[in-house]
Order: C-alpha cells, then structure tokens, then sequence
C-alpha cells in the first residue's frame, strides 16, 4: 500500500553541522537561562515591599492628583453655581440667627407701615 521512504545515503560532513546544532542549542539555552534570571532578579527588586509600597504611594499622588485637577477644573466651569449654591447653604444654616437679628428690623417696619394705614383710613384727612 505505502511504499518504503528511501533514506539519504549517510554523509559525515553532516556531522559538523549537528554538532555545530548542539553548540548553537547550547548558547541559545545559555542565553534563555541568562535572560530567565535577569528578569527573575528584576520582579524580586520590583515586587519588594518597600518598592510595592512606594509604587503604591506614587500611583496613589498621581491618581488623587488628577481627580483633583479635575474636581478643580469643574468647580471653576461652574463657578457661579457653587457660589449660589454655597450663599444659600449658608442662608439656610444662619436662618435663625438672621431672624433673630432682622426682628427688631421687621417690627419696627411693622410698625410704621400700621401708622401709615391708620393715618390714610383716619376720616377727615382726605
């Protein structure tokens, strides 16, 4: 069914070039081994805890940094609404000192606007 697979006729000059393999394989697993440790001793210096920590400080500053710049950036967008918005907080909270201060006013107004309307309803001054 299949016919057999005919081999090359063996040449030793080929010796040379899987040696030469051999020799190439060998650097190359050098060079990975190499590679492998370099990059093993650089995540043992960054995963450090006083490193972990410092990277986590510095992202944090960055991170609140920008949210404040942004937070600053829309306060001064609208401005006059945060200004409204604070003057009538604060109206709301000092209510009752305001009133207390205003009264006195209030009713002196009062009192005077009384004096006006009896004297325009008096009869015989028209």
């Amino acid at each position: 069914m299949t016919e057999p697979v005919e081999t090359p006729p063996h040449d030793h000059g080929h010796e040379d070039e899987g040696a030469e393999s051999l020799a190439e394989v060998s650097a190359r697993r050098l060079a990975a081994r190499s590679q492998w440790q370099k990059a093993l001793a650089r995540a043992k210096d960054r995963f450090a805890p006083a490193n972990l920590r410092d990277e986590a400080i510095h992202t944090a500053a960055e991170k609140i940094g920008d949210a404040a710049d942004t937070a600053a950036g829309l306060a001064w967008a609208h401005r006059g609404k945060l200004a409204l918005a604070g003057l009538l907080g604060g109206l709301f909270l000092a209510r009752k000192p305001i009133g207390k201060a205003v009264a006195p006013l209030a009713d002196k107004a009062r009192h005077q606007a009384e004096k006006a309307r009896e004297a325009l309803h008096k009869p015989g001054k028209r």
